[in-house]
């Protein structure tokens, strides 16, 4: 009996599974994650607001992260280039995210001693 349902599945490695697979290797660092989100709480640069909202980044990225990258990938099924402009935005907007949390998160803005 055949199935009705197409298999959706990718057949080998293309330029856009590459990059959902670079787009997604952060999920893989989650447990450091975690273990970094407390020390969000010893700077003292920060609001509760600030610090309130890196913890919650630190804890549902993954999620976010997958639900994303399925997104793009079933538009790049239907068109391919809204697809790959989604996900290439979709990448830069995750790595400033993760750039701005590591700034102004972990490294203390300590005074300058140079006069």
């Amino acid at each position: 009996m055949k199935s009705r349902k197409n298999n959706s599945l990718p057949t080998g490695f293309t330029p856009f599974a590459w990059a959902i697979g670079f787009f997604c290797l952060p999920i893989v660092l989650y447990p450091v994650a975690l273990l970094l989100s407390p020390n969000i709480m010893d700077n003292p640069h920060l609001s509760q607001w600030t610090i309130r909202i890196m913890i919650t980044f630190f804890w549902i990225y993954p999620f976010l992260l997958g639900l994303v990258s399925r997104i793009w990938y079933v538009v790049h099924q239907r068109n391919p280039l809204i697809g790959r402009w989604g996900l290439g935005l979709s990448i830069l907007a995750f790595y400033l995210i993760v750039y701005y949390i590591l700034d102004v998160g972990f490294i203390y803005h300590l005074p300058s001693v140079m006069h």
